[in-house]
């Protein structure tokens, strides 16, 4: 690494600490005026206005893991890749201007998810929802770190071995679980709106800066030579096609901002219902760029590696992690190295900003919705405190592990929409069923989180055993989602117990689950 590039990581390190600090003691002294409640604690005191929200809700899904995936198919397939940030585009502004889930959902006053499960459906729907939702949550972040460490060393050309990554691993999770712990969601959303601002600076300033150097009408001729049709049209690229696009609607919109439990607990957070909307309709335009800019980013390291200008004998060393590294280590090569050493802390408040939501959201889930209601201390403050931070040092023992045992046959992404499912080909069902069709029961809830499971067959090494490799992931995700709403609608309309939809969750908040 060149002698301007460590300066630059240097000075940029601890300018970022430093703010970071000091943002991180403005949200203590924030917190304790707030109180010591689980509200506090959990949901930042639901008091966040508009632009905070849209800044938390877009630091959240702008992660490492989100640039480099996105990265990955764009250097795989070109720009049509682009067209995963258009369907998150769609999926999104659908939520903000109908209110889907997150209206009624923010209407309840729950602090988590699976709490309206057992407000609706009942205690044991909570139990096994929150486990259904933190386990497909839980192995969805698996690769998070792995992919974060091999971005940033690829970024900053250091020679290193296995060992170096996992060395770097353990100093990112280290740094992670120490500040996510730090204040619960009042830290975990002040950092938010801070890395947002610097991160989105820093890819956008790369974009320009790299441009400078490759032109675009460059970069486009390399497309067409390279992918042909295929690398501009979604639709003629064999790696899409009509089924998976479909299926981006649903998983990068629809999923990805009103299902997914770590945006989804935004609008838990927002001060006031009419901001719920507005919201995620203003935050549609960072769930497309949080896609296209990193995808255009893997598209000029294509036009960069296919035109000579990069060491594709360094890149070979990487082996089937080769299009992943691609991208980084366009950056570190093609870019000055001060800018290098700055971008190289953009991308650590990046990991930042999506490892303490993921971190919090499913250890929280873990202490209030699992251990609160399996040991009578849904109430207990200090109690759902403590077992979260348990959880969040748990959960990064595993992140570790499975980040480097892991070998599946996947893109990122895919790995991603996959694990992602096994929750929410049921959960979509559940919270969507639960407040718009008033006759949904137990009985229903609890066919659809069994046979939400059969998502698992979407995954590489769970494709291979089952001989399913000919059969696309869309399509076993969109039959996963099938079976679940079957199973609702068959156990609901078979069960005599029928429960309204307003009921229970009126007796505990005060409010009733409209369908608005």
């Amino acid at each position: 690494m060149a002698t301007a590039t460590w300066v630059s990581l240097a000075a940029f390190s601890l300018l970022y600490v430093i703010v970071l600090m000091v943002v991180l003691k403005r949200s203590r002294v924030t917190a304790a005026e707030g109180g010591n409640s689980l509200v506090e604690f959990f949901v930042s005191g639901r008091d966040l206005g508009l632009w905070t929200a849209v800044a938390t809700l877009g630091a959240t899904e702008i992660g490492l893991i989100t640039i480099a995936y996105n990265a990955q198919k764009g250097f795989n397939e070109g720009f049509s890749a682009f067209h995963i940030g258009f369907a998150g585009l769609i999926g999104c502004a659908i939520v903000g201007l109908t209110g889907f889930v997150v209206g009624p959902i923010r209407r309840t006053g729950v602090l988590t998810l699976p709490e309206y499960y057992g407000l609706r459906y009942g205690g044991d729907v909570r139990i096994l929802g929150a486990i259904v939702m933190a386990a497909g949550g839980i192995l969805n972040m698996g690769l998070f770190l792995k992919v974060a460490s091999l971005f940033i060393i690829a970024l900053l050309g250091v020679e290193t071995g296995s060992f170096g990554v996992a060395a770097l691993m353990v100093g990112l999770i280290v740094i992670a679980v120490a500040y996510t712990s730090y204040g619960g969601m009042r830290s975990v959303v002040a950092t938010d709106v801070f890395q947002f601002v610097l991160l989105t600076f820093g890819i956008v300033a790369a974009i320009v800066a790299l441009l400078a150097v490759m032109p675009f009408n460059d970069i486009v001729a390399t497309v067409a030579k390279e992918k042909g049709p295929a690398g501009f049209d979604p639709v003629a690229n064999p790696n899409f096609g009509p089924v998976y696009m479909a299926w981006m609607v649903l998983v990068a919109g629809v999923v990805s901002s009103a299902i997914w439990p770590t945006a989804l607990t935004r609008a838990l957070c927002i001060r006031e219902e009419r901001n719920v909307k507005r919201a995620y309709l203003i935050a549609s335009v960072i769930f497309m760029g949080r896609m296209v800019l990193p995808a255009m980013l893997g598209v000029v390291a294509l036009a960069y590696f296919a035109n000579g200008g990069g060491n594709a004998a360094a890149l070979q060393r990487f082996g089937g992690d080769g299009d992943l590294i691609a991208t980084p280590m366009m950056l570190g090569e093609a870019l000055p190295g001060w800018f290098a050493g700055f971008l190289a802390v953009a991308m650590f408040a990046s990991f930042m900003s999506t490892q303490d939501s993921y971190l919090f959201c499913w250890s929280s889930i873990i202490a209030r919705d699992i251990a609160g209601p399996l040991t009578g201390r849904t109430d207990d403050t200090a109690f759902q405190m403590r077992v979260t931070r348990i959880s969040i040092v748990a959960i990064a023992f595993y992140e570790i592990y499975w980040g480097l045992i892991y070998q599946g046959g996947e893109d990122i992404w895919d790995y991603l929409a996959v694990s992602g499912s096994i929750y929410f080909c049921s959960g979509i069902v559940l919270l969507a069923g639960g407040i718009y069709w008033p006759r949904a029961t137990r009985r229903g809830a609890l066919l659809a989180l069994l046979l939400g499971f059969s998502a698992l067959a979407g995954l590489g090494p769970v494709k291979a055993a089952l001989g399913l490799d000919g059969v696309s992931t869309p399509v076993i995700g969109f039959a996963a989602i099938g079976l679940s709403l079957f199973g609702f609608v068959v156990g609901s309309l078979t069960d005599k117990r029928v429960v309204e939809a307003t009921g229970p969750a009126s007796t505990t908040h005060g409010g009733s689950i409209g369908t608005s």
